[in-house]
């Protein structure tokens, strides 16, 4: 089961071990699939392109190996998961500074939902995007 995926779009994540020794086959509606191979023991794992990267039985180490292999694709890494700075949208840690705002272009804005597994209209407008964006935010009426 996925608990974490990347910020950014990579292929980097953090499963809990619910089925040790299974072989888990996602398939997508493109018709594309994705398999990942569950360790057979350790209660969590970490996987780089569908590799298992890490086993642990820590959470704590678990996220710092996340942590390592997405610092590997991009400088703008959360760390761990706080509760109160970050929100997890659909599996992926979100802080303040991530949002979009309405200086951002209309595919930065959409890129952001995609990560998030967050459906839109393709004809959808900027300004309705920056509205679903808002409805997600929940610092968008706090006064910083």
């Amino acid at each position: 089961m996925v608990i974490r995926k990347s910020s950014q779009g990579k292929n980097i994540r953090i499963y809990r071990n619910n089925m040790p020794s299974a072989t888990r086959i996602k398939k997508y509606k493109d018709g594309s699939t994705r398999s990942v191979e569950y360790p057979s023991s350790y209660t969590y794992f970490v996987t780089v392109n569908d590799s298992v990267v890490k086993s642990t039985n820590s959470f704590k180490v678990a996220e710092e190996s996340y942590t390592t292999e997405c610092k590997k694709e991009y400088e703008n890494t959360h760390g761990r998961f706080t509760i109160g700075k970050h929100k997890m949208i659909n599996l992926v840690c979100t802080s303040k500074e991530d949002y979009p705002k309405s200086s951002n272009s209309k595919d930065e804005i959409k890129s952001f939902l995609d990560i998030r597994s967050v459906s839109y209209d393709s004809n959808d407008t900027k300004a309705e995007l920056l509205n679903m964006v808002d409805k997600l935010n929940p610092y968008s009426e706090l006064d910083w």
